[in-house]
């Protein structure tokens, strides 16, 4: 793909990698009654390629079984951080299962941190849309807030008493579910990581793009456009996975470059939070250039007066920050595909539920983060090349917590 530019891919220009086609994962053991026949591939598993045009990837994604040019990590060896599984990807291609090879209507779980602004929608999306494919039954709990730690805790435990034998976890913190997932391992229950990352060395499989590279991809635009910016940087909560690891990403791009962080504000991705974060900083710091972080910041900042003639960058993609990009109001943003994320998480708990095999010791998958640019970023412009269903909910989509298997 055209838009795969980042220097993450260029590291490992490989032959297609199927998760459904490497061994079984350690500990996994195939059900009774499943319809996996170990002697033989996974149907489908060899299809796809990671260079895929946008028309290739839009027909692949509506057929059964599905596939995504994606990134792989083995959790296991020796330079991955085991503390989330932070380490050198291969490309490949991620291969879903058959609807077939779904022999039962498992109970799969899903919480939220929140369903308040279009990307955790649009992971709503993803894992109803993966459920109803595998004839599963789904349960999504939202928690409301980056805040509300011990509410998320709380609906796992709701999700255990309704019968769920695997939960996926868009994690409120990236530390403070660990005990947790301990306990869900110790009653036999899979944890998919879903989306934000969780410290967890026993978290059966992993559906997360690093968003150390999320934070590189924003910062990259900076440090090829060249100069010497002040950066504004407003990365999200405090405490959640993801956000620090962005900020170590544009902290280690703009490493030895004419840019600068001038400023680092963290809280709640709220439009009302980041517009107060926004403009507080502006009014402290008249030298900052630029303005980059959440996608809400973004939306934010776009509608303060106080930012006008700067650039603004996100570094995730929600569709009124698509909007603002093509608008030019908005330079670049982000996509991690949070649709693509969400499937596969729904994809690996019925495999796991199925006895079907993982990449053997690659339990981490994830698409590769896609920067996406508007008319402000001049030549860089590349928005015909994104395609918008890996990454939004349709229009008029309504966040659905419960589906029928």
């Amino acid at each position: 793909m055209s838009t795969r530019t980042l220097g993450i891919v260029a590291l490992a220009a490989c032959a297609a990698l199927s998760l459904a086609a490497c061994g079984r994962s350690a500990g996994q053991t195939a059900t009774a009654t499943s319809a996996y026949d170990t002697s033989k591939p996974v149907p489908g598993s060899s299809d796809g390629k990671p260079d895929a045009t946008p028309a290739e990837v839009k027909a692949a994604l509506a057929q059964d079984p599905w596939w995504y040019p994606s990134l792989f990590v083995d959790c296991t060896a020796p330079a991955t951080d085991a503390k989330g599984c932070n380490g050198a990807p291969t490309a490949g291609v991620y291969n879903a299962i058959p609807k077939a090879l779904a022999t039962k209507k498992h109970q799969i779980c899903a919480v939220l941190p929140h369903v308040k602004d279009p990307y955790w929608v649009a992971m709503d999306y993803g894992t109803v849309t993966e459920a109803k494919r595998l004839g599963v039954t789904l349960d999504v709990y939202e928690a409301g807030g980056y805040t509300e730690l011990s509410k998320q805790l709380n609906q796992i435990d709701d999700c255990v008493a309704a019968g769920a034998k695997a939960i996926i976890i868009g994690a409120i913190s990236f530390d403070g579910l660990d005990a947790k997932v301990a306990e869900l391992r110790g009653q036999g229950i899979y944890v998919i990581d879903g989306l934000n990352g969780i410290s967890s060395d026993k978290v059966s499989a992993r559906a997360v793009l690093a968003w150390h590279e999320m934070g590189t991809a924003a910062g990259s635009y900076l440090k090829e456009r060249g100069g010497t910016d002040k950066v504004a940087w407003f990365p999200g909560p405090a405490g959640a996975g993801w956000a620090e690891d962005a900020t170590k990403g544009i902290q280690d791009i703009l490493k030895g470059t004419g840019a600068t962080i001038v400023a680092t504000k963290y809280g709640d991705t709220d439009k009302n939070v980041q517009l107060r974060l926004v403009e507080d900083t502006l009014q402290a710091s008249k030298d900052v250039t630029v303005i980059a972080g959440t996608a809400v910041t973004a939306e934010a900042a776009a509608a303060s007066p106080l930012s006008a003639g700067k650039t603004i960058l996100a570094d995730y993609l929600i569709p009124s920050t698509f909007d603002l990009v093509k608008s030019g109001k908005v330079t670049c943003a982000i996509s991690d595909q949070p649709v693509i994320q969400a499937r596969m998480a729904v994809d690996m708990a019925v495999r796991l539920l199925e006895g079907i095999p993982l990449d053997d010791g690659r339990q981490r998958a994830f698409p590769a983060p896609i920067r996406v640019c508007g008319p402000a970023a001049g030549t860089a412009q590349n928005l015909a090349d994104f395609i918008p269903e890996t990454t939004f909910a349709p229009a008029g989509f309504s966040p659905v917590f419960h589906v029928a298997g």
